[in-house]
């Protein structure tokens, strides 16, 4: 029986880790792209009985859902939607199946529904884009949502906006931590990071991150350790976090790279 349980659990293991997604425009099938007013439908297939959830990167902003449905008996589960006006512009989705990250990251461009040869001008400051064109309905104008309006997230989830001057203590140090982890793993010793490096936990709740993620949450711990800034309280849960990205991650050069930070970290 023990032999069997433990069989059970590597299938279930090697499942979630093959776990893969796929977005399909159904509006036009066979388009790699996504016009305003498209239909999608997004299909996550691994093991039976796997919660799923997804992390939603929209104009610089990270939403990092709760589990939202779970594989039915065949290893499967969908769902559908349609872009509007307010969905214009770029999307990352990470999905995560039974705590692994599920291959591949989609990324998504959603572009207005210009006719081919009509008027069109775009005009783009920093990260906000907007398009005037000529469509089927008329000229019409698309804009990407400002930190201050609300979005939808894959799963049909709205995202309340939310301004800087709005932001918490809290939420700043959020947004720290999740730049760093997040980005190209630049992680500079700061109070700021220090103070907010036990929180990543929290930050991330059930979903998975990529192997380049958990290079950058490696280059965190050191950064927070090494700097004059030293996050001594923030040890218990930064160890406790190293260990559940070990589970995560299968490349054996990662797991032993997660092994020497957590001895790092414990001999601070």
């Amino acid at each position: 029986m023990r032999t069997l349980l433990i069989f059970a659990a590597f299938v279930t293991s090697a499942a979630a880790q093959n776990a893969a997604v796929k977005i399909t425009n159904t509006s036009r099938p066979g388009i790699a792209g996504f016009q305003v007013k498209d239909k999608f439908q997004i299909v996550v297939t691994a093991a039976p009985n796997l919660p799923v959830s997804v992390r939603t990167i929209r104009q610089g902003r990270t939403d990092w859902g709760p589990v939202v449905a779970y594989t039915d008996g065949s290893g499967r589960w969908s769902t559908e939607g349609r872009y509007g006006k307010q969905d214009f512009g770029e999307w990352s989705e990470t999905w995560t199946v039974g705590g692994k990250v599920a291959n591949p990251v989609i990324v998504v461009s959603v572009t207005g529904a210009c006719l081919p040869g009509g008027h069109a001008m775009m005009n783009q400051s920093g990260a906000n884009v907007g398009l005037f064109c000529d469509t089927a309905t008329g000229h019409e104008s698309f804009v990407t949502p400002s930190d201050g309006d609300s979005f939808r997230t894959p799963d049909g989830r709205v995202i309340p906006g939310r301004t800087h001057s709005q932001m918490t203590a809290e939420e700043f140090g959020d947004e720290v931590v999740v730049s760093a982890m997040t980005g190209n793993g630049n992680a500079r010793p700061g109070k700021r990071l220090s103070a907010s490096v036990s929180s990543i936990d929290r930050i991330i709740g059930v979903n998975a991150l990529t192997d380049n993620e958990i290079q950058n949450v490696i280059a965190i711990s050191h950064a927070v350790f090494e700097g004059q800034f030293q996050a001594k309280r923030s040890m218990p849960s930064l160890v406790a976090l190293l260990q559940q990205l070990t589970s995560e991650t299968d490349e054996p050069a990662l797991q032993r790279q997660l092994s020497e930070t957590i001895a790092f970290v414990q001999s601070q």
